[in-house]
């Protein structure tokens, strides 16, 4: 057997970016929704039960500017998490999947089928409720998962993790 080492064009390489990929289900922002509205109701308590409970907080000023502090956050906050929502997709092709995530930095994230060890479906209260979940995507070496596709309906995370399944064994 004789040694070959052609180059390659890099140009006639498929393109993961040119891939179409596939937003998440529209449900999910109203799981981002409640958890943050929770998260920002469980703040505005703590600050107002700190304002009630501490006399120095008793004034005017201090309240307002806690208020227009706490209502400015949680406007970024919101808007960010809807920047978020619109920026996540994915896509299944032959022989990897692809999960893009990011509004100003957008990362694309590939992950080859023979590169994956496991794959497991979670589904947190607000998930559950909307009918969706998560698909949890492991390669070796690593305790937490790769990619992380939130936002799949459970019919659909299902279908993925078993086509996952079937494709790795296949391997």
């Amino acid at each position: 057997m004789e040694f070959s080492n052609v180059s390659i064009d890099i140009e006639q390489l498929p393109k993961a970016e040119e891939v179409d990929l596939q937003p998440i289900d529209a449900r999910y922002w109203k799981v981002i929704l409640y958890t943050r509205l929770m998260i920002w109701g469980i703040c505005f308590l703590a600050a107002g039960t700190l304002v009630y409970f501490i006399d120095e907080m008793h004034n005017t000023r201090t309240i307002v500017s806690i208020t227009a502090g706490a209502i400015l956050f949680a406007t970024g906050n919101f808007v960010l998490g809807y920047l978020s929502f619109k920026n996540k997709s994915f896509a299944v092709r032959e022989h990897d999947i692809l999960y893009q995530t990011g509004w100003f930095i957008t990362s694309l994230h590939v992950c080859p089928f023979n590169r994956i060890q496991h794959c497991s479906l979670d589904s947190g209260v607000f998930e559950r409720k909307f009918g969706l979940s998560k698909l949890n995507i492991y390669s070796a070496g690593g305790d937490d998962s790769d990619i992380e596709i939130q936002g799949l309906t459970t019919t659909q995370a299902a279908e993925l993790r078993d086509l996952i399944i079937a494709k790795i064994g296949a391997e």
